[in-house]
């Protein structure tokens, strides 16, 4: 008989492209995640994995059984959620949230649940969304937040998760208060050409972002301050050192040494999206805390 467990392996080490990373990822030891792969051989009568270098790569007849044991897995997985589709919310739900939606409505929505739904118990993760995918695929997760500077265009989209739009996070620019920008009802991103910026690294993708609304931005987007923390970002603000741009879910509070001002360009605020594995979506337990964090979004 074919273990589901086994499967779950098989598909880790297919999508982390490695034994260990598959083994960091389920919380198994190498041998141990290495026995299953053996047990699927002998349950499947094939190989399932070979040597390549220092690692290893599956084999074509692994490669013809991963999407119908991805659907096992995913089937078997959702099983508890679709028997209580129509009941009222319960049971451990696993939410991976990035930092600021974290702060801004998981935590919020946690408050609300406690109340709402007592036999409910909401277990935030705080990690990127690239990540979390990762462990929302392998069965580790129920659903993972998302963000996205601007629209969101969904060409291509994975066919392994469903994207849930719960809102927009408007963006600001945060100036201090003594600046001529800080009596302004609205600023345009190149307004900001000629200030010296504080901005998250790169890879949060905010610099190459604002560089794109103008060409007179890349100088001041390459010789800009970064710092990992808003709350960072906030005190070159604080202390006149530069201006930067945040968005309103989570930031830190702002002192009176500092105004924030609403960025008047089109694309200006980040789409929050829920991504869940297709077969849950509809489950009754999912819905509800989709509710519970568009809910914290807006405020209502």
């Amino acid at each position: 008989m074919i273990d589901p467990v086994s499967l779950r392996v098989l598909l880790a080490v297919h999508d982390t492209g490695s034994v260990t990373r598959a083994a960091r990822l389920l919380g198994y030891s190498a041998p141990n995640l290495t026995q299953h792969l053996r047990k699927l051989e002998r349950a499947l009568k094939a190989p399932m994995v070979v040597r390549a270098g220092r690692g290893v790569v599956l084999t074509p007849e692994a490669l013809a059984v991963l999407e119908p044991a991805r659907a096992i897995v995913e089937g078997l997985e959702a099983l508890p959620l679709l028997a209580r589709q129509e009941a009222e919310p319960s049971g451990t739900f696993r939410i991976a949230a990035f930092p600021t939606s974290l702060r801004g409505i998981v935590l919020p929505a946690m408050a609300v649940a406690r109340e709402r739904y007592p036999r409910l118990e909401i277990v935030p993760t705080e990690i990127e969304p690239g990540p979390g995918l990762d462990l929302l695929r392998n069965g580790r997760l129920d659903v993972v937040l998302s963000k996205a500077l601007g629209p969101i265009d969904h060409t291509g989209r994975d066919p392994d998760h469903l994207r849930i739009r719960i809102g927009l996070d408007p963006l600001d620019a945060v100036v201090p208060a003594q600046h001529p920008l800080a009596r302004r009802d609205t600023i345009s991103l190149p307004d900001l050409a000629r200030e010296r910026l504080a901005l998250t690294p790169n890879e949060d993708l905010y610099g190459p972002w604002i560089a794109s609304h103008s060409p007179d931005l890349l100088g001041a987007v390459e010789r800009a301050y970064e710092a990992v923390e808003l709350a960072s970002l906030v005190r070159f603000v604080e202390l006149g050192l530069a201006v930067t741009v945040l968005p309103r879910m989570g930031r830190p509070h702002l002192s009176e040494s500092v105004v924030a001002v609403p960025l008047a360009d089109d694309d200006a605020f980040r789409t929050i999206e829920v991504l869940v594995r297709p077969i849950a979506a509809r489950a009754r337990t999912v819905t509800a805390v989709v509710e519970l964090l568009r809910d914290a979004l807006t405020g209502e």
